[in-house]
């Protein structure tokens, strides 16, 4: 357990450095795909080996989507990614035809393959959802595979305080971080709260340098004081997680009054 200081990320970074994964992540795939193809035996244990290298390349273009489309990128990333990729894949495949085709998941609460749900319930989910379809045929062998793809961070956040002097508050979190269920680590929080603790009129003050204590095991305590506007204001909170994929969630939540 240790305290450590999360600096805030800067958006425009994220955007350009998950571009320049995407790329780099192709031409690793291409290269690789190349190399198997060029030493391995024709062969089905070949096609699963190229396969397995496809999967990898899917989930990392939809995480760098996912991290591009939290951090003020456009939705349509996701589609613009996946067909860089698809086209470099079924390009360098020299020695079978590869067919790849993807369906990005349209179901409630996924729109384009897209979920993002920043509410006030404590709870905040950025997610991204696809299927796809691979078929390879060669002389020598013929191979096809389908299945699902499912990219999530996720953070749970709860809170309380004790009144103190005037309009001050101590204010307690509990951060939970999540990649697609299991605990993950945050690489940057920014917290705020709100001035009179109501939303009609929204006046959130951001918490310089609060104390976090890293648990290790993806579990965050966050504290610090808030001034608010009047003594028996509620205290509201707005927390923004970026984890170490560098995936933006934001949540919400009111601290419970513990005297």
């Amino acid at each position: 357990m240790n305290k450590r200081s999360f600096k805030e990320n800067n958006s425009g970074q994220v955007i350009i450095i998950t571009a320049l994964l995407v790329a780099l992540l192709l031409l690793s795939t291409v290269l690789y795909v190349i190399e198997t193809e060029k030493t391995a035996p024709a062969s089905k244990a070949k096609e699963n080996q190229a396969f397995d290298a496809y999967k990898q390349s899917i989930k990392q273009t939809l995480i760098s989507s996912l991290s591009n489309i939290t951090n003020g990128g456009e939705t349509s990333v996701l589609a613009s990614n996946l067909a860089r990729l698809e086209s470099a894949l079924t390009s360098q495949s020299y020695s079978a035809i590869l067919k790849i085709e993807d369906t990005p998941l349209n179901s409630a609460p996924y729109q384009n393959g897209v979920w993002i749900s920043w509410g006030t319930s404590g709870q905040g989910i950025s997610s991204s959802y696809v299927s796809f379809v691979f078929s390879s045929s060669s002389p020598s062998a013929s191979a096809s595979l389908a299945y699902s793809v499912n990219v999530t961070s996720q953070v749970n956040v709860n809170g309380d305080y004790l009144m103190l002097e005037g309009t001050q508050k101590h204010v307690s979190l509990t951060v939970e971080v999540f990649n697609e269920g299991k605990p993950a680590l945050a690489r940057n929080f920014s917290v705020y709260y709100e001035h009179d603790g109501s939303l009609i009129v929204e006046e959130w003050i951001k918490v310089e340098a609060p104390s976090i204590t890293d648990f290790g095991n993806g579990t965050y305590s966050i504290s610090f004081n808030a001034d608010t506007k009047n003594r028996n204001n509620p205290v509201l909170v707005s927390l923004y997680c970026h984890d170490q994929r560098e995936v933006l969630v934001k949540t919400s939540v009111e601290c419970t009054n513990i005297g």
